[in-house]
């Protein structure tokens, strides 16, 4: 009997993009494995992505290079959408 062990790769279940017209693209995204990620650059040869764990960007880990690069309006809408739906799956967890 075969095991169905594939890799299914983490859902992005909210995204936010700030695409700068003859610049960087920045994207941060929210995946289903309780992860954030903020990704830059348009190219491949030119991109990097950062990624910290709900509880540690609720804890400030990656906070300052969000701003930074998406803004505090959307800092704000990350975090808000954080505490609700975390605060959510973290109670129906446990």
């Amino acid at each position: 009997m075969a095991s169905n062990n594939t890799y299914q790769p983490p859902k992005q279940l909210q995204q936010w993009r700030n695409d700068i017209p003859d610049g960087e693209l920045y994207c941060l995204y929210i995946t289903d494995d309780d992860q954030v990620w903020l990704t830059a650059g348009r190219f491949a040869h030119a991109a990097g992505a950062s990624s910290v764990h709900v509880s540690e960007f609720l804890a400030g880990q990656l906070n300052a290079q969000v701003i930074k690069c998406m803004g505090h309006t959307v800092f704000a809408e990350v975090v808000a959408y954080l505490q609700q739906h975390h605060t959510k799956a973290s109670s129906n967890n446990g």
